[in-house]
């Protein structure tokens, strides 16, 4: 299993308590994914979770769907105590797995077996040839019309573009946590789980699901460095 950065409980808690909730339009990004989803695949049985973190995007999914039931991905411990505690109004309707998505994703859903895959800021942390193997995984393990939705940290196109994409973020991370923004910037440039980043742009990424034979490919939300793609099985 991989180790990085988020196999620490300090780093995990700094992110879900400082980090995820000051995400710009990070409740507009959830909203356009579950519309998306609706709109393309309104009633899906089984839900995978890749990446899921404290469990905050297969909580929704459940609650929003009774019939649903959702399998939960994440290679981080920290993460996997916090999903247990997030999701225990869901216990009987979820399986929550430590385990690396990376190498073994073949464990977690057979071909044609899942309806609707989602990841929230996880995929990112793989190689670029790991990210491309992982969606065409993804693709074979859908049902006909089932749909993959990624909530991702992607590139900038230039050196410049991603300079003020650090700064805006920095901003939105002052102003959410009430925190002088220096000590917020000497943070965000110093922090340890910046080198578990594997970017690659957006537009990139979308034509990889178009090779692997996804439809209705597109990125649906983008500010800067962050977007919400996915597609279809026809």
């Amino acid at each position: 299993m991989a180790t990085t950065n988020w196999q620490r409980h300090d780093g995990t808690n700094h992110y879900l308590e400082q980090v995820r909730w000051a995400i710009p339009f990070g409740p507009e990004q959830t909203k356009l994914m579950l519309q998306v989803i609706g709109h393309f695949t309104p009633a899906p049985k089984k839900i995978l979770d890749l990446g899921c973190g404290n469990g905050f995007l297969a909580e929704i999914l459940l609650r929003l769907h009774p019939d649903a039931t959702a399998v939960l991905v994440d290679h981080s411990m920290p993460m996997i105590e916090r999903a247990y505690i997030h999701m225990k109004d869901y216990l009987d309707r979820c399986q929550i797995i430590h385990g690396d998505f990376s190498d073994s994703f073949q464990a977690y859903a057979e071909p044609e077996s899942v309806d609707c895959v989602v990841s929230g800021y996880a995929i990112h942390h793989l190689p670029n040839e790991k990210k491309k193997k992982l969606y065409k995984e993804i693709y074979d393990a859908l049902t006909p019309g089932g749909i993959f939705i990624n909530m991702e940290h992607t590139a900038s196109a230039t050196p410049e573009i991603e300079k003020l994409y650090d700064e805006l973020f920095i901003d939105h991370l002052s102003a959410f946590n009430k925190k002088d923004r220096r000590q917020v910037a000497n943070e965000y440039y110093s922090r340890p789980d910046k080198v578990d980043n594997i970017l690659e742009r957006t537009d990139v990424q979308v034509e990889w699901l178009w090779e692997i034979g996804f439809t209705h490919c597109d990125c649906f939300f983008k500010w800067m460095e962050l977007a919400v793609f996915g597609g279809v099985k026809k």
